[in-house]
Formats: C-alpha cells, sequence, structure tokens
C-alpha cells in the first residue's frame, strides 16, 4: 500500500513538473510587443484538418497541438495576415519575433521551419523562378518548395507560370502525390483555361432568401465572382475596402454590363448572413455551407482567400485574381468600348 501511495505521488510531481508532450507538436515562442492576445493555427491541405488556438500572455505562449503527420500550418494573426508554420508529431517549435515585423519570424526546429526560415533570412529579396529551383534542387523532398511556388504564383507581379511546371517535374516521387503538389497542378491547370478562354461549367448556390442563383442570372454581362468568408479577415477587409465601394460606383454610374457575384465559404449560413447584413453587401450573395467543398470554389480551384474570376459576357474565363488596379483598369476599357459602340450607332443613324 506504501508503495502504491509514493508511486502515485511520483505520478502526480512529474504532471505538476510538466506535461507530457507525447506525439504532439510543441510550439513556445515570444513576440515582443503583442502583450495578450490570440494565434489562430489552421491547415493550408487536409493534410491538417482542425483549427487550433494559441493564447499569448505577456507576448509568451506555449501549446501542445496534435498532429498525425507532416503539414504546413498557417499562424494566423488577428488582423488576417499570416505566416507559414510546419508542424509534425514530437516536433519542438521555438517562434521569436516582435510586432515590428510579424510577417518575418525567426521558426526554428530541425526541420522545415528551420530550412524556410533560413532560406528567407538568406534571400532577403523578391522570389524568382531562379531561387526556388536551387531550392528544390537541394532539397527535393522539402515541402517548403510547395509554400515557395505558392507564393511565387500569388505574389509576383509578373509571375511566370510556364516556368512553374518544369520546377514540379524536380519534387521526389513521393511529393508528387501530395495534397499541395497536386493544389498546385490543378491551380495552373485553372490559371491556363483563364489564358485560353475555358467556358465556366454552369453552376448555382443559394442567395440570400434562399434562392438558387447562377450565372444565368447575370446573362450579357461582364462578371466579376469573388471568394471571400466571414472568419477570413483578409477577405472581408477586401470586401470592405474593394469590393463595397465598386458596387456602389457601378450603380451611380448605372453601370449595366459589369456584375459582382459574392460567394462566401462559410459553413454557416447565419453567421454568414449576419456578416453581409452588418456590412450591408448589397450586391448579389450565395453561400452552400459546404466551405471549401463548395462546388464554386472547386471548380475555380480556390485554394486561398481573397480571390476572384472575371467571366465574359459568353460564359468563359477571362482572367483570375485581378487586383485593384486591374479591375479599374478593365472598367476603363469596357467603358471605352461602350461608348465607341454609342458612337458609332448615332453615325449610323445619321447615314
Amino acid at each position: 500500500m506504501k508503495r502504491l501511495l509514493y508511486y502515485s505521488l511520483v505520478v502526480l510531481v512529474c504532471i505538476a513538473c510538466g506535461e507530457d508532450q507525447g506525439d504532439r507538436a510543441l510550439v513556445t515562442g515570444t513576440i515582443k510587443g503583442l502583450t495578450n492576445d490570440t494565434l489562430i493555427i489552421y491547415g493550408a491541405d487536409q493534410m491538417f484538418d482542425h483549427v487550433d488556438t494559441i493564447y499569448v500572455k505577456d507576448g509568451k505562449f506555449k501549446r501542445y497541438i496534435t498532429v498525425d503527420t507532416l503539414a504546413q500550418t498557417w499562424l494566423m494573426y488577428k488582423d488576417g495576415s499570416k505566416v507559414p508554420l510546419y508542424l509534425n508529431k514530437r516536433s519542438q517549435i521555438t517562434i521569436k519575433g516582435d510586432t515590428a515585423h510579424l510577417l518575418r519570424l525567426q521558426i526554428e526546429d530541425k526541420a522545415e521551419n528551420h530550412l524556410l526560415t533560413e532560406f528567407l533570412n538568406e534571400h532577403d529579396t523578391t522570389l524568382t523562378v531562379a531561387l526556388i529551383d536551387t531550392f528544390i534542387t537541394h532539397h527535393p523532398t522539402s515541402t517548403v518548395s510547395f509554400y515557395l511556388i505558392n507564393h511565387y504564383l500569388q505574389e509576383a507581379a509578373t509571375a511566370d507560370r510556364k516556368q512553374v511546371t518544369p520546377l514540379l517535374q524536380q519534387f521526389d516521387e513521393e511529393l508528387k502525390h501530395h495534397p499541395q503538389y497536386l493544389a498546385i497542378n490543378e491551380r495552373l491547370t485553372t490559371e491556363a483555361k483563364a489564358d485560353s478562354g475555358a467556358s465556366v461549367s454552369y453552376f448555382r448556390i443559394r442567395d440570400l432568401d434562399n434562392k438558387w442563383s447562377s450565372r444565368a442570372d447575370f446573362a450579357d454581362k461582364w462578371l466579376l465572382i469573388h471568394f471571400w468568408a466571414s472568419w477570413d479577415e483578409a477577405s472581408l477587409r477586401q470586401v470592405r475596402t474593394l469590393y463595397k465601394p465598386l458596387y456602389k460606383q457601378l450603380k451611380k454610374d448605372k453601370t449595366d454590363y459589369f456584375a459582382l457575384w459574392g460567394i462566401s465559404l462559410d459553413v454557416d449560413r447565419q453567421q454568414w448572413k449576419n456578416a453581409v447584413q452588418k456590412d450591408t453587401l448589397d450586391w448579389t450573395q450565395g453561400c452552400d455551407a459546404k466551405g471549401w467543398s463548395s462546388e464554386p470554389v472547386t471548380m475555380f480551384d480556390i485554394r486561398y482567400l481573397p480571390a476572384n474570376v472575371l467571366v465574359s459576357p459568353n460564359g468563359k474565363i477571362s482572367a483570375v485574381n485581378l487586383t485593384k488596379e486591374q479591375i479599374e483598369a478593365k472598367l476603363k476599357e469596357l467603358k471605352e468600348e461602350k461608348e465607341k459602340e454609342k458612337k458609332e450607332k448615332k453615325e449610323k443613324k445619321r447615314k
């Protein structure tokens, strides 16, 4: 009995001294100036299919996270900005940084996080295909390459997608079955369709009144479909600062040849409705509460938020992920075309 009591006390002391890590990933860190806050961790693909919250106190934090295999996740701040974070079983990750450089944290472990941090420190410049090629050559089995390629495609102003395809052929054979490898291939295919003017397949989605909306509702119009979610601060901010002012301008100018269609990745229709009503988003909105599995999301291969697709009046993909400047340029071009058409009609009538 005494021996049993002794061992029980030992176990209790061990528990008190520190939690057993087990197979979980251990994330500890200090971000100076962050004080008390929360950080969100969510998966970049289905390798990590849940969400974890890290509580920051006086700029410091410690969190054990359950993970089944090596996975790229996103460490997201309240404003929606995020940095890549790799998790794996039994990994011990240390994060250091400050609020002045939240997107350039020093993230260290014995694997992927170290490789990425080392790369970013060494190449503090614009990401190019040549740099990615060098990294893949030296690390053909590293999933960091997926992040570098996605970052290049998303951020580079003059991204040459044709040069990305050869990069994919350099990956280790095992990585060619990875979800992110397949996603990049699908993305390149989708964007190639935009370049070639591929037709948009038919789809429909429930609107705010729970009625079906489809592209047929926008017949003979240029249609800008934008993807967002009430839980994603970056896309929500874009809705407020880009699409809302754009819609007001279209309405003011009585533009009848260009329309907006917002499609949400929310999984809770009521939460989505609340966000729409709160921000008075008056243009057509749709949500089927299926998140990333929503039909239009998979059809257009939407892999991150915010995102948009421009569809021509004849139902073909014209462009994807347009910037504010590109949207404004397109509207100017269309307006000039319409004015030219009106002028030609008037001249014909005179004759």
